[in-house]
Protein backbone atom coordinates (compact mmCIF):
# COMPACT_ATOMS: atom_id res chain seq x y z
CA UNK A 1 0.00 0.00 0.00
CA UNK A 2 1.17 3.26 -0.56
CA UNK A 3 2.71 4.91 2.49
CA UNK A 4 0.39 8.32 1.62
CA UNK A 5 -2.66 5.80 0.96
CA UNK A 6 -2.19 4.64 4.64
CA UNK A 7 -1.14 7.54 6.20
CA UNK A 8 -4.37 9.31 4.76
CA UNK A 9 -6.23 6.06 6.27
CA UNK A 10 -5.20 6.06 9.52
CA UNK A 11 -5.76 9.82 10.08
CA UNK A 12 -9.58 9.40 9.01
CA UNK A 13 -9.84 6.19 11.01
CA UNK A 14 -9.01 8.17 13.94
CA UNK A 15 -5.43 6.62 14.47
CA UNK A 16 -3.38 9.66 16.01
CA UNK A 17 -6.04 12.20 15.06
CA UNK A 18 -7.35 14.62 17.35
CA UNK A 19 -10.58 14.39 19.62
CA UNK A 20 -13.08 16.16 17.87
CA UNK A 21 -11.83 13.71 14.57
CA UNK A 22 -12.41 11.09 17.01
CA UNK A 23 -15.56 12.27 18.11
CA UNK A 24 -17.23 12.98 14.20
CA UNK A 25 -16.09 9.10 13.84
CA UNK A 26 -17.64 7.68 16.39
CA UNK A 27 -20.78 9.24 15.71
CA UNK A 28 -20.70 8.38 12.63
CA UNK A 29 -20.47 4.37 13.07
CA UNK A 30 -23.04 5.23 16.23
CA UNK A 31 -25.27 5.92 13.71
CA UNK A 32 -24.99 3.51 10.69
CA UNK A 33 -24.45 0.79 13.46
CA UNK A 34 -28.06 1.88 15.20
CA UNK A 35 -30.10 1.89 11.29
CA UNK A 36 -28.10 -1.61 10.86
CA UNK A 37 -29.53 -2.79 13.86
CA UNK A 38 -32.80 -1.91 13.38
CA UNK A 39 -33.40 -3.24 10.36
CA UNK A 40 -32.13 -7.03 11.96
CA UNK A 41 -34.73 -6.76 14.79
CA UNK A 42 -37.71 -5.69 12.43
CA UNK A 43 -36.68 -8.49 9.81
CA UNK A 44 -35.91 -11.08 13.07
CA UNK A 45 -39.13 -9.59 14.26
CA UNK A 46 -41.22 -10.56 11.19
CA UNK A 47 -39.65 -13.87 10.34
CA UNK A 48 -40.19 -15.42 14.19
CA UNK A 49 -43.60 -13.94 13.72
CA UNK A 50 -44.03 -15.62 10.41
CA UNK A 51 -42.92 -19.14 11.70
CA UNK A 52 -44.50 -18.92 14.73
CA UNK A 53 -47.76 -18.87 13.12
CA UNK A 54 -47.21 -21.48 10.63
CA UNK A 55 -45.90 -24.05 13.76
CA UNK A 56 -49.54 -22.88 15.73
CA UNK A 57 -51.01 -23.73 12.83
CA UNK A 58 -48.91 -27.50 11.30
CA UNK A 59 -49.48 -28.27 15.11
CA UNK A 60 -53.25 -27.65 16.49
CA UNK A 61 -55.15 -27.32 13.33
CA UNK A 62 -53.80 -29.50 10.42
CA UNK A 63 -50.22 -31.15 11.57
CA UNK A 64 -47.24 -30.64 9.19
CA UNK A 65 -48.73 -33.31 6.74
CA UNK A 66 -52.02 -34.55 6.24
CA UNK A 67 -52.43 -38.87 5.47
CA UNK A 68 -55.67 -40.28 3.83
CA UNK A 69 -55.96 -43.64 4.25
CA UNK A 70 -56.94 -46.07 1.54
CA UNK A 71 -59.19 -49.40 2.64
CA UNK A 72 -56.50 -52.03 3.19
CA UNK A 73 -53.43 -49.61 3.84
CA UNK A 74 -51.11 -49.30 7.04
CA UNK A 75 -49.86 -46.39 9.05
CA UNK A 76 -46.48 -45.80 7.37
CA UNK A 77 -43.13 -45.73 9.26
CA UNK A 78 -40.78 -43.49 8.47
CA UNK A 79 -37.09 -42.30 10.09
CA UNK A 80 -38.72 -38.33 9.95
CA UNK A 81 -41.93 -39.03 11.16
CA UNK A 82 -42.43 -37.76 15.00
CA UNK A 83 -46.08 -38.82 15.56
CA UNK A 84 -49.38 -40.07 13.54
CA UNK A 85 -52.32 -38.99 15.24
CA UNK A 86 -56.49 -39.84 14.23
CA UNK A 87 -58.19 -37.01 13.92
CA UNK A 88 -62.10 -36.68 12.62
CA UNK A 89 -63.21 -33.43 12.04
CA UNK A 90 -66.59 -31.71 11.43
CA UNK A 91 -67.92 -27.83 10.79
CA UNK A 92 -70.34 -26.84 13.88
CA UNK A 93 -72.43 -23.86 15.10
CA UNK A 94 -72.03 -23.03 18.71
CA UNK A 95 -74.92 -21.91 20.47
CA UNK A 96 -74.24 -19.98 23.67
CA UNK A 97 -77.49 -18.05 25.59
CA UNK A 98 -76.41 -14.72 23.77
CA UNK A 99 -74.30 -14.98 20.76
CA UNK A 100 -73.25 -17.95 18.47
CA UNK A 101 -70.30 -18.71 16.52
CA UNK A 102 -69.39 -20.77 13.69
CA UNK A 103 -66.54 -23.48 14.58
CA UNK A 104 -64.75 -25.92 13.44
CA UNK A 105 -64.71 -28.87 15.77
CA UNK A 106 -61.90 -31.14 15.89
CA UNK A 107 -62.38 -34.97 17.40
CA UNK A 108 -59.06 -36.01 19.41
CA UNK A 109 -57.89 -38.78 21.23
CA UNK A 110 -56.33 -38.80 24.75
CA UNK A 111 -52.61 -39.22 23.16
CA UNK A 112 -53.32 -36.24 20.67
CA UNK A 113 -51.69 -33.25 22.72
CA UNK A 114 -47.69 -34.51 23.23
CA UNK A 115 -45.48 -32.48 24.32
CA UNK A 116 -44.19 -30.87 20.93
CA UNK A 117 -48.29 -29.74 20.94
CA UNK A 118 -48.48 -28.52 24.60
CA UNK A 119 -45.86 -25.80 24.16
CA UNK A 120 -47.99 -24.46 21.61
CA UNK A 121 -51.02 -23.71 24.14
CA UNK A 122 -51.58 -23.58 27.45
CA UNK A 123 -54.50 -26.04 28.97
CA UNK A 124 -56.82 -24.46 31.97
CA UNK A 125 -58.82 -27.83 33.09
CA UNK A 126 -62.20 -27.33 35.22
CA UNK A 127 -62.11 -29.87 38.66
CA UNK A 128 -63.68 -32.86 38.11
CA UNK A 129 -67.01 -33.06 37.99
CA UNK A 130 -69.70 -35.99 36.89
CA UNK A 131 -71.51 -35.07 34.31
CA UNK A 132 -73.43 -37.58 31.20
CA UNK A 133 -72.67 -34.73 28.43
CA UNK A 134 -69.99 -34.87 26.18
CA UNK A 135 -66.63 -32.76 26.80
CA UNK A 136 -65.24 -30.14 24.69
CA UNK A 137 -62.81 -27.89 24.95
CA UNK A 138 -62.91 -24.44 23.12
CA UNK A 139 -60.71 -21.46 23.41
CA UNK A 140 -60.36 -18.81 26.20
CA UNK A 141 -61.03 -15.98 24.15
CA UNK A 142 -64.08 -17.21 22.36
CA UNK A 143 -65.50 -17.96 25.67
CA UNK A 144 -65.46 -14.65 26.67
CA UNK A 145 -66.52 -13.43 23.40
CA UNK A 146 -69.70 -16.13 23.74
CA UNK A 147 -70.28 -15.50 27.45
CA UNK A 148 -68.89 -18.49 28.97
CA UNK A 149 -66.73 -20.17 31.35
CA UNK A 150 -65.07 -23.83 32.71
CA UNK A 151 -68.10 -25.77 33.25
CA UNK A 152 -70.63 -24.24 31.32
CA UNK A 153 -73.16 -26.16 29.02
CA UNK A 154 -73.63 -24.92 25.32
CA UNK A 155 -75.12 -26.12 22.21
CA UNK A 156 -73.70 -27.41 19.01
CA UNK A 157 -75.01 -28.32 15.68
CA UNK A 158 -72.21 -30.10 13.99
CA UNK A 159 -72.95 -30.83 10.30
CA UNK A 160 -70.77 -33.28 8.29
CA UNK A 161 -71.08 -33.62 4.67
CA UNK A 162 -74.17 -35.98 4.78
CA UNK A 163 -75.61 -34.98 8.18
CA UNK A 164 -76.86 -32.71 10.76
CA UNK A 165 -76.49 -33.70 14.38
CA UNK A 166 -77.50 -31.52 18.07
CA UNK A 167 -75.53 -32.10 20.51
CA UNK A 168 -75.55 -30.73 24.51
CA UNK A 169 -72.06 -30.53 25.41
CA UNK A 170 -70.59 -29.08 28.87
CA UNK A 171 -66.84 -27.08 28.84
CA UNK A 172 -64.15 -29.00 30.64
CA UNK A 173 -61.34 -26.89 29.58
CA UNK A 174 -60.08 -23.77 27.97
CA UNK A 175 -57.04 -23.10 26.11
CA UNK A 176 -55.17 -20.48 24.22
CA UNK A 177 -52.41 -20.71 21.55
CA UNK A 178 -52.03 -16.86 21.49
CA UNK A 179 -53.09 -16.89 18.37
CA UNK A 180 -56.80 -15.51 18.07
CA UNK A 181 -57.32 -15.92 14.42
CA UNK A 182 -56.56 -19.86 15.33
CA UNK A 183 -58.29 -19.53 19.16
CA UNK A 184 -61.72 -18.35 17.36
CA UNK A 185 -62.45 -21.52 15.24
CA UNK A 186 -61.01 -24.13 16.25
CA UNK A 187 -62.73 -26.33 19.36
CA UNK A 188 -61.18 -29.89 20.83
CA UNK A 189 -63.56 -32.67 21.95
CA UNK A 190 -63.35 -36.55 22.10
CA UNK A 191 -63.06 -38.35 19.01
CA UNK A 192 -65.14 -41.42 20.11
CA UNK A 193 -68.12 -38.40 20.40
CA UNK A 194 -68.12 -37.25 16.55
CA UNK A 195 -67.61 -40.88 15.71
CA UNK A 196 -70.76 -41.68 17.93
CA UNK A 197 -72.85 -38.98 16.09
CA UNK A 198 -71.75 -39.86 12.68
CA UNK A 199 -70.57 -43.46 12.61
CA UNK A 200 -69.42 -44.09 8.80
CA UNK A 201 -70.04 -40.67 7.67
CA UNK A 202 -67.05 -39.33 9.37
CA UNK A 203 -64.21 -38.78 7.13
CA UNK A 204 -60.70 -39.71 9.46
CA UNK A 205 -57.58 -38.14 8.66
CA UNK A 206 -53.82 -38.77 9.97
CA UNK A 207 -51.89 -35.76 10.92
CA UNK A 208 -48.16 -36.20 10.54
CA UNK A 209 -45.76 -34.12 12.86
CA UNK A 210 -41.80 -33.78 12.13
CA UNK A 211 -39.17 -31.89 12.62
CA UNK A 212 -37.60 -32.32 9.11
CA UNK A 213 -36.98 -28.93 7.60
CA UNK A 214 -37.71 -30.22 4.36
CA UNK A 215 -41.22 -31.99 4.45
CA UNK A 216 -41.04 -32.31 0.71
CA UNK A 217 -38.76 -35.22 1.07
CA UNK A 218 -40.96 -36.74 3.21
CA UNK A 219 -43.93 -36.33 1.74
CA UNK A 220 -42.36 -37.63 -2.13
CA UNK A 221 -41.41 -40.68 -0.21
CA UNK A 222 -45.25 -41.27 1.84
CA UNK A 223 -46.84 -40.62 -2.32
CA UNK A 224 -43.97 -43.21 -3.68
CA UNK A 225 -45.08 -45.62 -0.98
CA UNK A 226 -48.53 -45.37 -2.55
CA UNK A 227 -50.26 -42.77 -0.20
CA UNK A 228 -52.49 -39.90 -0.56
CA UNK A 229 -50.25 -36.78 1.22
CA UNK A 230 -51.16 -32.99 1.62
CA UNK A 231 -49.05 -30.27 3.57
CA UNK A 232 -50.98 -27.60 5.67
CA UNK A 233 -49.58 -25.24 3.20
CA UNK A 234 -51.72 -27.02 0.42
CA UNK A 235 -54.76 -27.30 3.16
CA UNK A 236 -54.70 -23.61 3.91
CA UNK A 237 -53.31 -21.71 1.05
CA UNK A 238 -54.41 -18.32 1.44
CA UNK A 239 -52.77 -18.40 4.84
CA UNK A 240 -49.46 -20.18 3.80
CA UNK A 241 -49.20 -17.36 0.70
CA UNK A 242 -50.16 -14.24 2.85
CA UNK A 243 -47.08 -15.10 5.22
CA UNK A 244 -45.08 -15.83 2.50
CA UNK A 245 -45.68 -12.60 0.84
CA UNK A 246 -45.24 -10.68 4.26
CA UNK A 247 -42.08 -11.74 4.82
CA UNK A 248 -41.19 -11.22 0.96
CA UNK A 249 -42.66 -7.68 0.80
CA UNK A 250 -41.05 -6.50 4.39
CA UNK A 251 -37.21 -7.89 3.34
CA UNK A 252 -38.05 -5.43 0.44
CA UNK A 253 -38.81 -3.17 2.48
CA UNK A 254 -35.69 -3.31 4.29
CA UNK A 255 -33.47 -3.62 1.20
CA UNK A 256 -34.74 -0.46 0.15
CA UNK A 257 -34.13 1.15 3.63
CA UNK A 258 -30.01 -0.57 2.80
CA UNK A 259 -29.97 1.27 -0.11
CA UNK A 260 -31.25 4.89 1.16
CA UNK A 261 -28.54 3.93 4.22
CA UNK A 262 -25.92 3.92 1.28
CA UNK A 263 -26.56 6.56 0.21
CA UNK A 264 -26.67 8.57 3.91
CA UNK A 265 -23.42 6.67 3.56
CA UNK A 266 -21.79 8.26 0.33
CA UNK A 267 -22.78 11.81 1.70
CA UNK A 268 -20.71 10.79 4.48
CA UNK A 269 -17.64 10.36 2.92
CA UNK A 270 -18.75 13.94 0.79
CA UNK A 271 -18.70 15.67 4.19
CA UNK A 272 -15.19 14.19 5.00
CA UNK A 273 -13.98 15.25 1.50
CA UNK A 274 -15.69 18.81 1.97
CA UNK A 275 -13.85 19.18 5.47
CA UNK A 276 -10.10 17.94 4.29
CA UNK A 277 -10.68 20.45 0.87
CA UNK A 278 -7.40 22.54 2.19
CA UNK A 279 -5.30 19.15 3.24
CA UNK A 280 -6.33 16.71 0.15
CA UNK A 281 -4.94 20.39 -2.09
CA UNK A 282 -1.94 19.76 -0.13
CA UNK A 283 -1.30 16.54 -1.33
CA UNK A 284 -1.95 17.70 -4.48
CA UNK A 285 0.86 19.92 -4.18
CA UNK A 286 3.00 17.56 -2.48
CA UNK A 287 2.70 14.93 -5.57
CA UNK A 288 -0.30 13.07 -4.48
CA UNK A 289 -2.33 11.56 -7.37
CA UNK A 290 -5.99 12.08 -7.07
CA UNK A 291 -6.64 8.48 -7.67
CA UNK A 292 -4.39 7.88 -4.41
CA UNK A 293 -6.40 10.26 -2.68
CA UNK A 294 -9.56 8.42 -3.95
CA UNK A 295 -8.66 5.26 -2.59
CA UNK A 296 -7.67 6.47 0.83
CA UNK A 297 -11.16 7.55 1.60
CA UNK A 298 -13.11 4.98 -0.02
CA UNK A 299 -11.18 2.34 1.88
CA UNK A 300 -11.52 4.43 4.59
CA UNK A 301 -15.71 4.55 4.37
CA UNK A 302 -15.70 1.49 3.59
CA UNK A 303 -13.92 0.24 6.73
CA UNK A 304 -16.52 2.27 8.73
CA UNK A 305 -19.21 1.17 6.79
CA UNK A 306 -17.98 -2.42 7.55
CA UNK A 307 -17.38 -2.04 10.88
CA UNK A 308 -20.89 -0.52 11.21
CA UNK A 309 -22.85 -2.89 9.86
CA UNK A 310 -21.20 -5.65 11.87
CA UNK A 311 -21.60 -3.97 14.82
CA UNK A 312 -25.57 -3.62 13.76
CA UNK A 313 -25.69 -6.51 13.11
CA UNK A 314 -24.41 -8.28 16.07
CA UNK A 315 -26.52 -5.88 18.08
CA UNK A 316 -29.62 -6.64 16.26
CA UNK A 317 -29.23 -10.33 17.10
CA UNK A 318 -28.70 -9.94 20.66
CA UNK A 319 -31.84 -7.43 20.92
CA UNK A 320 -34.01 -10.07 19.07
CA UNK A 321 -33.37 -12.09 22.02
CA UNK A 322 -34.99 -9.75 24.19
CA UNK A 323 -38.13 -9.18 22.38
CA UNK A 324 -40.58 -12.21 23.98
CA UNK A 325 -40.49 -10.03 26.87
CA UNK A 326 -41.15 -7.30 25.41
CA UNK A 327 -43.90 -8.81 24.11
CA UNK A 328 -45.03 -10.70 26.75
CA UNK A 329 -45.07 -7.33 28.71
CA UNK A 330 -47.48 -5.66 25.55
CA UNK A 331 -49.72 -8.81 25.72
CA UNK A 332 -50.07 -8.77 29.54
CA UNK A 333 -51.73 -4.76 28.72
CA UNK A 334 -54.23 -6.74 26.12
CA UNK A 335 -54.13 -4.13 23.70
CA UNK A 336 -57.20 -4.83 21.59
CA UNK A 337 -55.33 -3.58 18.29
CA UNK A 338 -52.52 -6.30 19.25
CA UNK A 339 -55.40 -9.08 19.84
CA UNK A 340 -55.25 -10.65 16.38
CA UNK A 341 -51.27 -10.86 15.93
CA UNK A 342 -48.90 -13.20 17.75
CA UNK A 343 -47.16 -12.06 20.41
CA UNK A 344 -45.57 -15.31 21.86
CA UNK A 345 -43.38 -16.76 19.24
CA UNK A 346 -39.72 -18.57 19.38
CA UNK A 347 -36.82 -15.97 17.57
CA UNK A 348 -35.08 -17.90 14.75
CA UNK A 349 -32.64 -15.84 13.29
CA UNK A 350 -32.77 -15.63 9.59
CA UNK A 351 -28.95 -16.22 8.26
CA UNK A 352 -30.17 -15.81 4.45
CA UNK A 353 -32.09 -12.13 5.11
CA UNK A 354 -29.65 -10.83 7.26
CA UNK A 355 -26.72 -11.69 4.78
CA UNK A 356 -28.73 -10.02 2.05
CA UNK A 357 -29.71 -7.12 4.01
CA UNK A 358 -25.84 -6.36 5.08
CA UNK A 359 -24.55 -7.34 1.16
CA UNK A 360 -27.15 -4.86 -0.16
CA UNK A 361 -26.05 -2.08 2.03
CA UNK A 362 -22.51 -2.56 1.74
CA UNK A 363 -22.23 -2.66 -2.16
CA UNK A 364 -24.75 0.38 -1.88
CA UNK A 365 -22.43 1.95 -0.22
CA UNK A 366 -19.46 1.18 -1.97
CA UNK A 367 -21.23 2.23 -5.25
CA UNK A 368 -22.54 5.56 -3.77
CA UNK A 369 -19.05 6.14 -2.13
CA UNK A 370 -17.01 5.57 -5.07
CA UNK A 371 -19.10 8.21 -7.00
CA UNK A 372 -19.17 10.93 -4.35
CA UNK A 373 -15.40 11.03 -4.51
CA UNK A 374 -15.06 11.75 -8.25
CA UNK A 375 -14.91 15.76 -6.62
CA UNK A 376 -11.65 14.37 -5.08
CA UNK A 377 -9.91 15.41 -8.73
CA UNK A 378 -11.55 18.78 -9.17
CA UNK A 379 -10.27 20.25 -6.08
CA UNK A 380 -7.47 22.61 -7.57
CA UNK A 381 -3.93 22.70 -5.46
CA UNK A 382 -4.51 26.64 -5.19
CA UNK A 383 -7.40 26.11 -2.76
CA UNK A 384 -4.91 25.42 0.18
CA UNK A 385 -3.74 28.93 -0.11
CA UNK A 386 -5.12 31.54 1.55
CA UNK A 387 -5.35 35.48 0.78
CA UNK A 388 -5.73 37.79 3.56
Amino acid sequence: MNPLVALLMRRKLGIGANRASKRRLFFNLTLIGLVVCALIIAQIFVVSMSRGIADKWAYLADGHLQLYLAPGQVLPSHDLIDSIEEVGEVNALLYSPDKNQMVRVKGVEDTYFSASRLKQLSITSAPSQTSTLPKIMISADLAQDLGLALGDRLALMLVSHDAIRAQLCIIDALYDSGYRELDDQLVYCDLSFVRRLFGDGLTSTYEILSQSRSLTSLKSDLERSGYMVTTWEEQNPALSTNLQTSRQAVLAVMVAVAILCGYFISELSAQMVEDDKARIATLHLMGALPSQVRVAYWRSVMIITALSVALGTGAGILCSFMLPRALAAIAARSYSALSFYLLDFPIRIPLHDIGLIALVLLCASALSVHLSLRRVGAIEPLSCVRFD
